[in-house]
């Protein structure tokens, strides 16, 4: 596994588990099982998930030590407001069954997020939350965060070879912001695994396209929150740090970027509406 350095000092592994959509109480236990025997440190989830309480009961019933991995949770920008959003915070840790969490989010950019960035670093400050962090949050908008307070350690964003964003990327190196990367794998759309370069890298390194896929985002200093409930794509996915990609290897990736979202714009302001009343 290969670690990064947050901003406040904090070590934390380049890939993590994502758990999007894993919504049965059963799957999550087997999902959070199989990747601890792979080696995962990290387990990243949200509110609105709708899975926390299945997570906290997994990781509760696992034979790892809390002290052996991390867990990130996202405060919906529906619970901006301050009160609601240290009730949000109360209420994760009790889903998660935990007395701190090692990463809170804002989950997007919304109404209020000043006073909620206000209450994460409150919460940082008395131990709770160890690492504050944003997801989905755009330069300009980071910029109005900066003004508000603390620096964010990390922004979470969609992020896949046909989304390679190079300038929020420089951005976010440029402040000491870890770009971390959701949908990874752009969700195994447009026939991405079939791309003529990823196949050739394969054959090339012994690897499958999407562990190519993945190992892009830790050659550019990305992190990685894959996300699958099939044991064997669970331990595939983690298998990437015996090999490394070449310049050459990089440029040849860089020809897939086709600036294509499979999800919400983060700049689309009736999108954001809507979120804040979710």
């Amino acid at each position: 596994m290969k670690y990064y350095t947050l901003n406040d000092g904090i070590k934390i592994p380049s890939l993590g588990l994502g758990t999007y959509r894993i919504e049965d109480e059963k799957t999550i236990d087997e999902v959070i099982n199989t990747a601890f025997e792979a080696g995962y440190e990290y387990i990243d989830t949200a509110k609105f998930y709708n899975n926390e309480e299945y997570i906290g009961k997994a990781l509760k019933n696992s034979s790892k030590n809390r002290s052996n991995y991390m867990i990130a949770t996202k405060i919906w920008p529906s619970d901006f407001e301050a009160d609601k959003a240290k009730y949000a915070i109360e209420d994760s840790l009790k889903n998660l069954q935990t007395d701190y969490i090692d990463v809170l989010h804002l989950h997007w950019y919304g109404k209020d997020f000043d006073k909620a960035w206000k209450v994460f670093m409150d919460y940082k400050g008395q131990g709770i939350i160890k690492s504050i962090a944003v997801c989905n949050f755009m330069p300009n908008q980071l910029g109005e965060l900066l003004e508000v307070g603390e620096r964010p350690v990390m922004d979470q964003l969609e992020s896949h070879l046909f989304l390679q964003d190079p300038e929020t990327k420089q951005f976010l190196d440029e402040n000491g912001i870890l770009h971390q990367g959701w949908s990874p794998l752009a969700r195994g759309k447009d026939n991405i695994f079939e791309e003529k370069v990823l196949e050739t890298l394969a054959e090339k390194y012994k690897k499958t396209p999407a562990q190519i896929a993945l190992r892009w985002h830790i050659e550019r200093g990305s992190m990685v929150i894959p996300k699958s409930v099939h044991p064997d794509r669970i331990r595939e996915n983690i298998d990437i740090f015996d090999f490394s990609l070449d310049e050459s290897d990089m440029h040849a990736l860089a020809s897939l970027d086709k600036k294509k979202r499979f999800s919400n714009d983060p700049l689309d302001e009736e999108w954001l509406e809507k979120a804040r009343k979710m």
